[in-house]
């Protein structure tokens, strides 16, 4: 891919807001519904699709892997948002001390989403709008944000809220013509093609490479569409799924004395007290560990209890091609990668949107380049959490009102 190495700086020295966020989705809703104090500034959104709020959420027929109020633990009602403290809408996810259906979440990021949209005005939200580059310009104290249409606009500062994405692993790269993202699995917009697919199958297995909460998730709606399947073509030769784990799961457990107890050797993970436990709170594998529905399906699945499917170990990918080579289908569930548009820095470009490196963020933040915070550039949880800082609560837990105090602090010394 092919990236213009300077960044055409328009000549006019006025700004459109004081604060860009780039991206209209799931942490853009959250965090300002959290710190409505900034929306006395000139905050503009750009999203790329049509709803303010949900984003990619609303495209997932599954359910949380997360319980429903964590997704609003930085609520504040006050405001604008005070009519929302009557939306059952919200409250009911915003309550639940269980995992929720994922259209549920989407409805209430939605109710989110249309009061920022009011609260801002439509100067204030700009729908349909892809952001293709962002220059920050310390010489003039202004962020360039270039959309697709090839317009610009400008802001005294931005945040990256571009959400997260699967790219194409290597390991899986001499069968890509048969592999679909796990996202595209769990999507209800491919169910039907997805269906088809299995139909078409044949008999022939399908692999599912992984064993993460989107693996589980992707398993569990390959087992609901074998089903609906079965009762449409009785007698139809219907695919196997086989799930590849290129070692044991981590399972999460509420405490120690719990994981001691309940771990099975070869079915997960032995837990490092040290690495693997929450300071805080003491539950192991706090974040990165299956639970839940996942958690459920995953024991399952190892113990032999899910008719058609089964688990395979291969430490690497290449150790299953065989598997792989007669597959049908192969569904890659390996993780995300943080989506962002082409970022300059003083006309120079500085990272581009396809980079392997991980979008860093200091603690309040701010971007990172070579190490450096960029006072004019923020991210706001757009990388899964960093290996070596997940299952602590400690990481990122107060980084919405630290962000918040800074974009105000920042805002106040422009003279905004």
């Amino acid at each position: 891919m092919e990236h213009r190495s300077a960044f055409p700086t328009p000549p006019r020295s006025t700004t459109h807001s004081d604060i860009a966020f780039i991206g209209g989705g799931f942490r853009t809703t959250t965090f300002l519904s959290s710190a409505p104090a900034l929306l006395l500034r000139r905050v503009r959104v750009y999203e790329r699709g049509t709803t303010m709020g949900p984003g990619g959420f609303a495209r997932y027929g599954i359910t949380t892997t997360s319980i429903g109020s964590r997704f609003f633990k930085h609520l504040d009602l006050s405001g604008p948002f005070v009519p929302r403290a009557r939306s059952s809408a919200l409250t009911d996810v915003a309550r639940a001390e269980r995992p929720v259906a994922m259209p549920l979440l989407a409805s209430a990021l939605t109710t989110l989403g249309r009061t920022l949209q009011d609260a801002l005005g439509a100067d204030g939200v700009r729908l349909g709008s892809t952001v293709v580059a962002v220059h920050a310009d310390r010489d003039r104290h202004r962020v360039d944000v270039r959309l697709a249409d090839g317009s610009t606009e400008s802001s005294r500062h931005a945040v990256l809220a571009t959400g997260r994405t699967e790219r194409a692993h290597p390991e899986l790269a001499s069968w890509r013509a048969k592999v679909l993202l796990s996202g595209a699995v769990i999507s209800t917009a491919h169910r039907s093609e997805i269906k088809d697919r299995l139909l078409a199958a044949g008999g022939r297995p399908v692999v599912v490479a992984g064993s993460s909460h989107s693996a589980m998730s992707a398993l569990q709606v390959l087992l609901d569409l074998r089903a609906e399947l079965r009762a449409e073509h009785p007698g139809a030769p219907l695919p196997s799924v086989q799930v590849v784990r290129r070692g044991p799961g981590r399972l999460m457990y509420d405490s120690t004395d719990l994981a001691r107890r309940g771990q099975v050797p070869g079915r997960e993970r032995p837990f490092d007290p040290v690495s693997d436990v929450c300071p805080a709170t003491g539950i192991v594998y706090r974040d990165s560990g299956l639970r839940h529905r996942s958690r459920a399906l995953y024991c399952a699945l190892w113990a032999g209890e899910l008719p058609g499917a089964a688990l395979v170990d291969a430490p690497v990918l290449a150790a299953a091609a065989d598997r792989l080579e007669e597959a049908a289908l192969v569904v890659q569930a390996l993780g995300y990668h943080g989506r962002a548009p082409d970022l300059y820095l003083d006309g120079v470009l500085v990272r581009p949107g396809d980079s392997p490196e991980r979008l860093l963020a200091d603690d309040d933040g701010a971007l990172l380049l070579n190490g450096v915070a960029q006072s004019l550039l923020s991210v706001l949880r757009v990388e899964p959490t960093p290996l070596d800082r997940r299952d602590s609560t400690a990481y990122a837990s107060d980084l919405y009102q630290r962000l918040a105090d800074r974009l105000a602090a920042r805002a106040t010394e422009a003279g905004a």
